[in-house]
């Protein structure tokens, strides 16, 4: 699972004595200057979006409220490339926006009248902050419902008016989860490629694609990945020190459930209209427009490709989700108290591939493959007189080996909890009765875990299909997917061609996303 990650640090140090560094130190610092905004910006933006929402649907009752619990946690099924896709569109000179503007000015031409430009920085932190704020708001509203109401109410008996409650109580105490919904959101702007390319923003992901494919310089490619690694890694550190030796959460009093203030008149009116805001900007615009394009270009050649791409998708995602659950299983049993002290480490060093971008592993992946690629032909050639060809790095290979490393946190969490939640007695009383070895995997362990197993196949599953860079960069030759396929025909500007297979993709992702909640609304009735 190390292995990207080392031969991109010996890559990027052989560049270094090389001298072959140039390029990487003349990109870097606008690189990092605009990656750095854009994280700021979406932090920020992400942090007051998710915490407000979370709040208003967890501390208030007003119309809509059980409606938006879930509806506000539909746009994680909006990858990001695909909202930035939808944006362009939707505000183009031909969307609705621009037509109702011609339309109420009596302008027929751009130049009569002024319409804001989305394809800037400011354009892509507003448009990826729309479609990653729920990562703070699920963080924020589980964090309030693991609260007792006891809290709130004892600051309002002090005489703390609401808006003193939230700033003074609410706010200190749910820092741990924006600090946590946040970071995430961060991360996912390091890893994304389509969108920030698509805004025109030099992201540290776009200059690295750039610099591999556009100039084949491997060294410049592998310095600027190893620098996104150290910031990501940073980020993570930073955020543990930050929480370091601090309470912020009160064991919640099951007889004191979290309290909800009803709201009338125009505070109901302002919590309703920005929670609908915030869910027709976040998921119904998106969706809407897929929607539209994907009924206006729908064509017997438009099927096709979507059927085509979708069957690879399906069959890579199936096949990538039960290698990745494998491995999953075994480093979740590799995670118990009763393992090693250094088979535990091991395994939180191998699951931090969630945190690495898409590209840097892709990146980090192609030479090593390659040269197992060649020493495999010279060994072939010499006793058998037969070059097999790419084994590795020229097949679907490379693509199962790099989802494995990029998801296994998504699988190992969900099976680790599972196991920890079931306890080792079950497994004891197998022992204890003569089941032992492959028997008690097959008739105990594995049936008390299917439900863990399925959850985490799922994830897994539509994590793989909306995976964007990992599959742009290692896939081999002629294998198109979904998301390959629509960022293709975004590129060049064909974005109603690929609307159909944008849409298979969300409907893919709403799948993880309506089960999540369901299991949340059980859990917390």
């Amino acid at each position: 699972m190390g292995l990207p990650i080392l031969w991109l640090a010996v890559a990027a140090i052989g560049a270094i004595f090389e001298g072959s560094n140039g390029l990487a130190a003349h990109m870097l610092p606008t690189a990092l200057r605009e990656t750095g905004v854009l994280m700021l910006w979406v932090g920020a933006l992400t942090g007051v979006m998710g915490l407000v929402a979370a709040w208003l649907v967890t501390h208030f009752d007003f119309p809509g409220r059980r409606l938006f619990e879930w509806a506000l946690v539909l746009p994680l099924a909006i990858p990001t490339y695909l909202a930035a896709y939808s944006y362009v569109e939707f505000l183009d000179f031909t969307g609705p926006p621009q037509q109702l503007t011609r339309a109420l000015s009596g302008a027929e031409t751009l130049r009569d009248y002024w319409f804001p430009n989305i394809r800037t920085g400011t354009g892509a932190a507003i448009v990826l902050s729309l479609v990653l704020y729920p990562y703070v708001y699920v963080a924020c509203r589980a964090f309030f419902l693991m609260q007792s109401g006891s809290i709130n109410s004892a600051a309002r008996t002090l005489g703390a008016t609401g808006w003193r409650t939230f700033f003074s109580v609410t706010l200190p105490l749910s820092r741990p989860a924006i600090v946590v919904g946040t970071t995430l959101a961060m991360m996912e702007v390091v890893n994304d490629l389509g969108a920030v390319q698509y805004f025109g923003v030099n992201s540290l992901t776009a200059v690295i694609y750039t610099t591999w494919i556009n100039r084949s310089n491997f060294g410049g490619a592998a310095q600027l990945a190893v620098t996104i690694v150290l910031i990501i890694a940073l980020l993570i550190l930073a955020e543990q020190r930050a929480r370091h030796d601090r309470v912020y959460a009160v064991h919640r009093d099951s007889r004191v459930a979290p309290a909800l203030e009803r709201l009338v008149g125009g505070k109901a009116l302002l919590a309703l209209s920005f929670c609908t805001l915030l869910f027709l900007l976040g998921f119904g615009v998106p969706f809407g427009q897929l929607v539209f394009l994907a009924l206006r270009s729908l064509r017997p050649e438009t099927l096709d490709l979507t059927m085509s791409a979708g069957l690879t998708t399906v069959t890579l995602a199936g096949c990538g989700a039960l290698l990745t659950v494998i491995i999953g299983l075994f480093a979740a049993r590799q995670s118990s108290p009763r393992a090693r002290m250094s088979a535990r480490g091991a395994v939180k060093l191998a699951t931090l591939g969630y945190a690495i971008p898409g590209t840097v592993l892709a990146l980090g992946l192609l030479q090593p493959l390659g040269a197992i690629d060649r020493w495999f032909n010279g060994w072939t050639m010499e006793l058998f007189a037969w070059r097999p060809g790419l084994i590795l790095s020229g097949s679907v290979a490379a693509l199962l080996y790099v989802y494995s490393i990029r998801f296994l946190a998504v699988s190992h969490s969900t099976l680790d909890a599972a196991m920890k939640k079931r306890g080792d007695a079950m497994l004891d009383a197998g022992r204890v009765l003569g089941v032992k070895g492959w028997s008690l995997l097959w008739r105990v362990d594995l049936p008390t875990l299917t439900p863990a197993i399925l959850s985490a196949a799922t994830l897994v599953f539509v994590e793989i299909v909306k995976e964007l860079p990992a599959t742009l960069l290692l896939r081999p030759l002629g294998v198109e997917t979904l998301a390959t396929v629509v960022y293709a025909r975004a590129n060049v500007s064909l974005f109603a061609e690929a609307a159909l297979p944008a849409l298979s993709i969300v409907l893919v992702g709403l799948v993880p996303v309506v089960l999540a909640t369901r299991w949340s609304a059980r859990r917390h009735a």
